[in-house]
C-alpha cells in the first residue's frame, strides 16, 4: 500500500466523515485554533523527522512514495502531520461540544461516604437516566 493510499484510507476517509457528521456546528471561528495547533505540530515534529530520517532511524520506500522530498521528509508524511492533526482536533471538538452542551449537574456523593442519596431534578426535568440509577 502506498503511504498516499493509507492516508487517504485512515486519515482523509474519517476526517470527510466528522465533516459531514457535525456539519451543522462546524464554524471558521470554532476551527481557528486548530490553525494554532497545526503550527505546533509542524514546528515540533518537523526537526525531528527529518534529523531520524537523516540518521537512519526510519525511512521510506521509494516505490510506496510520490517522490517528492522536502528536506529528508516525503510530501506524504508533511500531510500526514496535518491531516492527523485535523482528525483528531475535529473529533475532540466534536466531543467538546457534546460534554459542554449537556446540562450541569451536582456533585455525586456515593451512599458509600455516608451521604443520603438526594433527588435534585423535579417532575419538570423528566425521569432519571438508568446512569443516574445504577452504580
Amino acid at each position: 500500500m502506498t503511504y498516499a493510499r493509507f492516508i487517504g484510507l485512515f486519515v482523509v476517509l474519517p476526517i470527510l466523515f466528522l465533516l459531514v457528521r457535525y456539519r451543522k456546528t462546524l464554524s471558521l471561528r470554532g476551527l481557528a485554533p486548530m490553525g494554532l495547533l497545526l503550527i505546533v505540530v509542524y514546528v515540533a515534529t518537523t526537526p525531528w523527522d527529518n534529523l531520524a530520517v537523516k540518521w537512519g532511524l526510519w525511512g521510506f520506500d521509494p516505490e510506496r512514495i510520490w517522490g517528492i522530498k522536502l528536506g529528508y521528509l516525503p510530501l506524504e508524511e508533511y500531510l500526514f502531520f496535518g491531516l492527523q492533526t485535523l482528525l483528531v482536533g475535529l473529533w475532540a471538538r466534536a466531543r467538546l461540544a457534546r460534554v459542554l452542551e449537556r446540562k450541569p449537574q451536582g456533585p455525586v456523593i456515593s451512599e458509600r461516604q455516608g451521604a443520603k442519596p438526594a433527588r435534585a431534578s423535579t417532575e419538570a426535568e423528566g425521569p432519571l437516566a438508568p446512569r443516574e440509577v445504577s452504580p
